[in-house]
């Protein structure tokens, strides 16, 4: 997996890179648990940053960023569990379609916005940009 993310690397713009991250993490993220979806997807990345020659900061960033947008489902996250678990003893408990509609334009903005600073970010602060380091 890591080898065909490598390849894409070099075709793609920056910013471009950084959002086809956030997102797919974004979407394992609402699956699986935050910390599940970091330990299985932050290898493949450094891998992948490994065999295309580029930091590995420009793409583990991102996706470090991105395991925190889970707003989608109520198993995304402990605290959504709660109120979904509480919401029974109200006349109309909430389902996972109220989630979702909720979730889903936080969780598009918030790819979106997340993708624009770790890309500047990422540069500004870290130079995340910068040549392969030589550890």
């Amino acid at each position: 997996m890591g080898d065909a993310f490598a390849a894409m690397i070099p075709h793609v713009h920056g910013y471009v890179l950084h959002l086809v991250i956030i997102v797919a993490i974004t979407l394992c993220s609402q699956i699986f648990s935050s910390i599940g979806t970091a330990a299985a997807m932050l290898p493949v990345l450094a891998a992948a940053a490994q065999e295309a020659v580029v930091n590995p900061l420009s793409l583990m960033l991102p996706a470090a960023i991105a395991t925190s947008f889970t707003f989608l489902l109520p198993t995304a996250t402990p605290p959504n569990v709660v109120v979904l678990a509480k919401s029974q003893e109200l006349p109309r408990p909430l389902r996972i379609r109220d989630f979702f509609l909720s979730g889903l334009p936080l969780t598009l903005v918030a790819c979106v916005v997340g993708a624009a600073l770790t890309y500047i970010m990422g540069n500004v602060v870290f130079d995340a940009q910068s040549p392969f380091p030589q550890w």
